[in-house]
């Protein structure tokens, strides 16, 4: 008998781990990181794990880095993930975070930093867009935008540039910065805040 309740025991942990496997999410896009006023687009990924408590979620920057400096995985836990009525969940948060598989400035650092997950930040699909806020000591506050905020059918609206928006940067379709226009399709994100698609034969 006890042999049963320890196989059914065994059987509801392997059950709530595959559970909680299937409730992970790892989002890949660009980052734009900006320290000292200088912005420096880079690609980064982020995994959102959805914790037993409902409405709390870890968030965990994968092997953030800004300025050659690789900081190590970022996690943030008992995030508040509130969802809303058009699907998306919106997450807020100031914590101290811990710093795990980084280099020196992890020990630096003792394997924590101060991180701000700003309202605004949301995720929808398989698109997250997050405001964050680090502070590093001896560098400061170090700013970060991870993904777009425009949630369309691929995240990016195609058509025509609006008059009287100026083209903030300019993109290749594999997410390259680059100088001006190239030939094919360009994204171009523009100083009113969106984003477009725009063909350079």
């Amino acid at each position: 008998m006890k042999k049963i309740f320890t196989l059914i025991a065994m059987a509801m942990i392997t059950i709530g781990a595959m559970a909680q496997g299937n409730n992970e999410k790892t989002y890949e896009d660009n980052i734009v990181i900006t320290v000292m006023g200088q912005p420096v687009t880079d690609r980064a990924s982020i995994t959102i794990t959805e914790q037993a408590e409902e409405g709390k979620y870890t968030i965990k920057l994968n092997q953030f880095s800004f300025m050659e400096m690789l900081i190590g995985d970022v996690t943030m836990t008992d995030v508040q993930g509130d969802d809303d009525s058009e699907g998306f969940t919106n997450y807020a948060t100031t914590q101290t975070a811990t710093i795990t598989n980084g280099a020196d400035i992890q020990e630096m650092l003792g394997g924590k930093i101060d991180v701000t997950v700003k309202e605004g930040s949301r995720s929808k699909g398989d698109k997250f867009y997050a405001l964050i806020s680090l502070t590093v000591p001896g560098v400061g506050d170090v700013e970060a935008v991870f993904g777009d905020n425009n949630f369309g059918t691929d995240g990016i609206s195609a058509g025509t540039i609006d008059q009287n928006a100026k083209v903030a940067a300019v993109y290749t379709l594999g997410g390259q910065r680059v100088n001006s226009m190239v030939r094919g399709i360009n994204i171009l994100k523009l100083t009113n805040g969106k984003t477009v698609k725009v063909m350079n034969k």
